[in-house]
């Protein structure tokens, strides 16, 4: 009964989530139709992501990569954040890997007025657990790395390494926010 209950805390937690990074996504969108020397960024912004979207695309792989990774060494493998996902039969395991995703957004050439609840619940997902993954590297200072689940045995990782990872996944998720913002103004100004 117990992992029922903490399977439905997890699903609530990622529809929660999703639901305030969509508002995120509100809030850029009504910034970009609101001021016009904005909408004119974004149109070049627009233009310049069309025309290099490999190079985008590589580039979001290389800083959702460094990210997770800075994530994985601190919260996945130290110590007894692991049983979280083996308990929960890796079904946490996605929430820490979503960032990665972020590189196949450039490429999605479907318009947003014709994508499904789903596909706009999938990227708001992708771009809140990266912002949410970046804003917890920043806020905690701890840089000790557990080898075991007592906290008994303990290495110190490198805090600037952690910081870098936090701001590449806060970078990634503000490139999603503004990109779904995007197709959004397009989508309404047909």
């Amino acid at each position: 009964m117990g992992f029922l209950v903490s399977i439905g805390i997890l699903v609530l937690f990622i529809i929660v989530i999703s639901m305030l990074f969509n508002g995120v996504v509100l809030g850029v969108h009504s910034l970009i139709l609101n001021n016009e020397l904005v909408e004119d960024l974004a149109n070049k912004l627009n233009r310049f992501v069309s025309s290099r979207k490999h190079l985008i695309s590589f580039s979001l792989l290389v800083l959702s990569g460094f990210g997770v990774r800075q994530v994985t060494i601190y919260y996945l493998f130290s110590g007894v954040y692991f049983w979280f996902v083996i308990f929960t039969f890796g079904l946490l395991l996605p929430l820490y890997i979503a960032p990665i995703s972020a590189m196949f957004l450039p490429n999605v050439k479907k318009e947003y007025k014709y994508w499904s609840w789903f596909s706009k619940f999938y990227w708001n997902v992708i771009g809140s657990s990266s912002l949410l993954w970046g804003l917890l590297m920043l806020i905690d200072t701890s840089t000790k790395i557990y080898a075991d689940e007592s906290g008994g045995t303990f290495h110190y990782g490198n805090h600037s390494l952690k910081i870098l990872g936090g701001l590449c996944l806060i970078i990634v998720s503000m490139y999603v926010a503004t990109s779904l913002a995007g197709r959004k103004r397009t989508a309404s100004q047909h």
